[in-house]
This record gives C-alpha cells, structure tokens and sequence, in this order.
C-alpha cells in the first residue's frame, strides 16, 4: 500500500468507493448459488423458477453492458454509477423481503440492472480519480479485492443461509452499498467523453430487447417445449430484433458495436472462448451447488467450504497467467484452460454416477485453473487484435462474451437439465407404482417445488416415501451427468477447433514488445 501514501484524502475515498463497489457487484451476481436451495425451500420454487432467481441478475449486465459505457459518456460516469448503485441497493433490500418466486425475480432484476450500470463505470471513475501514474497499482488493487471478494463472500452467505436466513445475504448488502453511494457521492468527479458522439438509441434498444427475448424463449422452452407458440414468438422476435441490430449497426453513423476491425479467426475464437467457459463455469457452480445439498444432504456451509477448491487457480495462476500472455503464449493458455474444464466435466460426471465426494476435490481443483486461463488471455488477445480506437470496443466485447455465455448457457442447460430430470423421473414413478394418477400428478408438483419436507410426501407409507425420494435424487442426478457430459464433449470440441483454427495465428501469437 505505499503506493497509496501520496493520495489525497479525496482520492483515497474514491478509491475506496470504486473498488468496494466492483467487489461487491461482481460477488452479489452469483454468490447467492450457495443459498439457492434454502430460497426454494422457503418460497416454495420450482427449477424453472430457482434459474431465473440467477438469470435475472444476469440478464439486464448481458443486454446493458455495452449501453452503459455510452450513458456514461453522454450523461457523466459518476451520474450513471450512483443511478446503478441506487438500483442495486433499491434491488437487494426488495429481494430481502420478497414474498415470492416472482417479488425475488423481480427484485433481481432491479439488482442486474444496478450491476449493469455500475461495473463498467467503476473502472472509468477509478481511473478518473487519480493520477496517470497511479492507474496500473490501482487496477492490482481492485483485482485482488475483488477475487478476495469472490472467495469470502459465497462462503458468508452459507453461513447466514444456514444457520440464519438467506435474506440476510441480500439485507447485509444494503449498508455496504449504501457507504459506496454516500463516497461516491461526496468525492468522485463528474467525467464524461471530450467529443461524445450521438447515443445509438435505437441500436440500444434493438439489441437489449432482442437479448432479453431469446433469453427468454430458452427459459421457458424447459415448460412449454420448443414447438410452443410461447416459444417461438420471443424466439423469432429476438432474432429479428438481433438482425435488425447488425443492419442498423452497418448504417449507424455512430454505431454502438462497430464489429468491422473485429472480424476474423484472431478475435472469433477467443470470444467463443470466453462464452463457452463462462455458460459452463456457472452452470458446474449452480448444479454442483444443488447437488451437493440435494442428493448428498451437505449443509451451505460445508458445501461453500468445498466449492473454495475452485478458486485455488485463480490464485496460483493469476501472475503467472499476465506475464505468459505478454510473451505469446495466450492461445495456449485458452486452450490450455478450455481443455482443463472439458477433463473437469467429464470427471465430475463419473463422480456424481457414484456419488462419491473424496474424488470431488481434486475435480474442483481442475475446474479452477480454466477461469483464470482463460479470461485474462482471450480478453487480451481479443484486445490486442484490434487497433486505434477499436481497442476499447474489443474489451466490450469480450465482457460483453461472457455475459451473453452466462446468460445463454444458463438458460439452454436448464431446458436440457429440466427435460432429462423429468423424463428420468417419470419413467421411474409409473402411476402403477401405487399411485393414481391425482398423486401421480401431485407428486410431481412435490418434487419441483420441495424436494424432502412436504406435506404430501410425509402422508406416504414409509416405502412409498423412499421410493419417491430415491426416485427424485435420481433423476436429478441423471439430469447433471447428462448436463456436464454434454458441456464437457461441448468444450473439449470447441478447445479441438480452436487448435485448428488457431494453429500459426493465437497458438503463437507474437510477444508484445516491451515498454
């Protein structure tokens, strides 16, 4: 921290205001994993329900993380970070007191949005704040904080979700974000664009909308089946929505996403990378939570105890990782960690069929090397591929990437883990299986909505209750290894293509020169 000696009592605040704030952001999007099933015990939620409570979040960074760099530019990147941080504060204390699967959803939503505009503009009044000199030890700092962050944090929420409540996950948020605003306030300064050019209104709007409807159509394809006119009428809107985008994006005077200094196998690549590994980084964290409280019966404490295996990479790795990719060596490193997660997948595919925890360890372990593999060297080779101006754009895309792989992959392995989950269940409770049809039925709903401690449930004979309950941890554990199986095979292709296409471009790629 001697580097910080010379800052002014000014500067040292906003510092601490930018960096408390993208800690908390960025832990808050999924950190509430951990409590998920504590959520669907207490609001009674079905699968499709549990998701959105994540997707929700997710949703508004995935459609707005572009937008807001340009609301920042054209309003002021203070004005525009203290409207999201008082929407992630407004979104957490509703999520607090949600009554229902919906209210939360809702309040999510709020929350996903406040993260939406706030994150990109941490950066930006961060760097706004203090001298030139001081930028690249203030960006080290924000880093560690927030993989710090990343660590603690799930592991809190466990706490409260068991031995207190869940909404103490979202009401502890409230008072932090709350002292950001207040910092923010009294001694960030206003900065926007020395030459703002026009705000892209309608490719904000396109884009954002048509995002959000696919995102949709997937989630509710899991209830409704892909032939369902609920369906396909967001499905097909989205994706005229989407092409409307890229035709006004190609006519825009100002464009939003101008994707020409982008094209090509150098930068395609590497944004897939990023994509790909994010949608099956969070479905592993979402299942693997679920799993292990489901089936296994562990508590969230000892659960978020556990799930610490995956961020040993990120700290092992994290300055090695730079330093590699300065000197070449980042399409390695992608494919590197892309095949790590593949092998990862396919193991924790073998070890939920036996259920067998020692073994879940040393797979966790494996999983945590590919983030941080990953991240930093496709982003910066997605940067590094573009010139002048172009450069900025890059970066938006690459996190731009991982929301849309978050958000996507989040929805599709739902329709494929919910399909799976209830055809294995149904073929294992027959109505013959001394159920009418009525109980048939009823049990179903039981088993979506609360999977142990129901009424209904506790009104079976004995042998009726462990055959339903046997019934329900296994389908849901078919659901998984079918889920991870069909994402590893996903990954280790996509770590083959790359390989192919890759070969004398990424794979090595020329060492940056030295400063």
């Amino acid at each position: 921290m001697g580097n910080s000696g010379r800052l002014t009592i000014q500067q040292r605040a906003a510092m601490l205001a930018t960096v408390t704030a993208s800690a908390l952001l960025f832990s808050s999007l999924t950190s509430i994993i951990v409590a998920l099933p504590a959520v669907q015990r207490d609001l009674g939620l079905d699968s499709s329900a549990l998701h959105w409570v994540v997707v929700a979040a997710l949703l508004p960074l995935c459609a707005l993380a572009v937008v807001s760099g340009r609301l920042g530019d054209a309003f002021g990147r203070r004005r525009v970070f203290l409207l999201g941080m008082a929407c992630f504060v407004t979104g957490s204390a509703l999520c607090a007191v949600a009554t229902d699967g919906a209210f939360l959803v809702g309040a999510r939503a709020v929350q996903g949005l406040g993260v939406a505009l706030a994150v990109p503009l941490a950066l930006a009044n961060l760097t706004a704040a203090l001298p030139a000199e001081k930028h690249g030890w203030a960006i080290g700092v924000q880093t560690a904080v927030v993989s710090v962050f990343a660590i603690a944090m799930p592991l809190g929420i466990a706490l409260l979700a068991q031995y207190a409540s869940w909404r103490w996950a979202f009401a502890a948020t409230v008072p932090v974000a709350a002292l950001v605003v207040v910092l923010a306030w009294r001694h960030l300064i206003e900065t926007r664009a020395p030459a703002t050019t026009s705000l892209d209104l309608m490719g904000c709007v396109l884009i954002a909308c048509g995002l959000a409807l696919l995102v949709f159509a997937c989630e509710r394809s899991s209830d409704w089946g892909l032939t369902d006119v609920g369906t396909l009428a967001p499905l097909t809107a989205g994706v005229a929505l989407l092409v409307a985008f890229v035709l006004a994006e190609r006519r825009a005077r100002s464009p939003l996403l101008d994707l020409r200094p982008l094209r090509g196998a150098t930068t395609s690549v590497p944004l897939a990378a990023l994509a790909l590994v994010q949608c099956a980084s969070l479905a592993l964290v979402l299942y693997m939570t679920l799993y292990l409280q489901h089936v296994l019966d562990m508590g969230a404490f000892r659960t978020g105890l556990l799930l610490l295996a995956t961020s040993v990479g990120t700290i092992v790795l994290s300055p090695l990782v730079g330093q590699l990719t300065e000197r070449g060596h980042g399409g390695r490193l992608v494919i590197t960690g892309m095949a790590a997660l593949g092998v990862c997948l396919l193991w924790l595919t073998l070890e939920v069929f036996d259920r067998r925890i020692i073994f879940l360890v040393p797979a966790l372990l494996l999983f945590g090397l590919a983030p941080p593999l990953v991240y930093p060297s496709a982003t910066t080779l997605v940067a590094d591929t573009a010139v002048g101006s172009a450069k900025g754009v890059g970066a938006g895309l690459a996190i731009q990437a991982r929301q849309i792989g978050a958000t996507f992959g989040l929805a599709l392995t739902n329709m494929l883990f919910t399909a799976v989950e209830w055809q294995k269940r149904n073929s294992l409770l027959k109505p013959g299986d001394a159920f009418t049809p009525e109980e048939q039925s009823a049990l179903d709903d039981a088993l979506t909505r609360e999977r142990i401690d129901t009424d209904l449930l506790a009104q079976l004979p004995g042998a009726s209750q462990d055959h339903v309950r046997g019934a329900a941890d296994q389908a849901f554990a078919t659901a998984i290894e079918i889920t991870f199986l069909t994402l590893g095979g996903i990954i280790l292709l996509g770590a083959l293509v790359a390989v192919t296409v890759q070969r004398g471009t990424i794979g090595r790629s020329t060492p940056r020169p030295s400063a």
